[in-house]
């Protein structure tokens, strides 16, 4: 595991309990407030990918790679998706997921394992209707050598998000990610997206950027 890797990983983990806090009104009123300001994208990257996917996920299956605390997989199956395999390289990420997906009553249907792309592609012997791949890119510097992994494995459609690149709101962040010792961060131009989606043999299919906290690139490609 390379130094990034391991920073995410641990970053991811110890993050996992506040994390969890941002979806399902867990939080209070000034904290959902900051967050609905502040953090829009998280909920607009959301609803972007299940607008994608569609309200009916009967007879579909869904990867989530980076799925965090399993909020897209547990949405998924209960949509209908008869398989969800959510993979995420921090631990306690994981097991925030399966606690959570027993809760609301999809245990049987979700699918959670601890890893780190591309390095487990190897072990998945299956194609999923949609890849989600949200909130990952900002940590991958080469990011078309990690897509490529995906393109064997996707059937319909993968959806991700890719950080955009403002220069004072990348300076910013990544200076500040690293005075904490966090994992490094990369925003991509949208040349940047066009050419790591060419790079890794996918199409882009639809494409749409919001301005507000950050600039946020959503990809549907395939």
């Amino acid at each position: 595991m390379s130094n990034q890797e391991l920073k995410v990983e641990n970053f991811f983990s110890s993050f996992a309990p506040d994390w969890d806090t941002l979806y399902g009104a867990k939080r209070n009123v000034l904290w959902r407030l900051f967050d609905a300001t502040f953090r829009r994208d998280v909920y607009e990257r959301y609803a972007f990918t299940f607008e994608a996917m569609g309200k009916d996920l009967r007879g579909k299956t869904v990867m989530d790679a980076g799925c965090g605390n399993g909020i897209y997989c547990i949405e998924a199956a209960k949509r209908g998706s008869s398989r969800v395999l959510g993979i995420d390289v921090a631990p306690g990420m994981i097991q925030i997921a399966r606690q959570s997906a027993t809760a609301e009553g999809v245990g049987a249907q979700c699918e959670f394992r601890v890893g780190q792309f591309p390095e487990i592609a190897a072990s998945i012997h299956e194609q999923f209707d949609y890849i989600i791949l949200t909130g990952v890119l900002d940590y991958i510097q080469d990011t078309a050598a990690f897509l490529r992994a995906f393109k064997p494995l996707v059937r319909q459609g993968l959806i991700a998000s890719v950080p955009g690149r403002r220069p004072l709101r990348y300076f910013l962040r990544r200076t500040r990610y690293r005075w904490l010792g966090r994992p490094d961060v990369y925003h991509y131009t949208r040349e940047d997206t066009d050419r790591m989606f060419a790079e890794a043999g996918m199409a882009i299919q639809k494409i749409a950027y919001w301005p507000h906290s950050g600039g946020c690139y959503m990809v549907v490609a395939r």
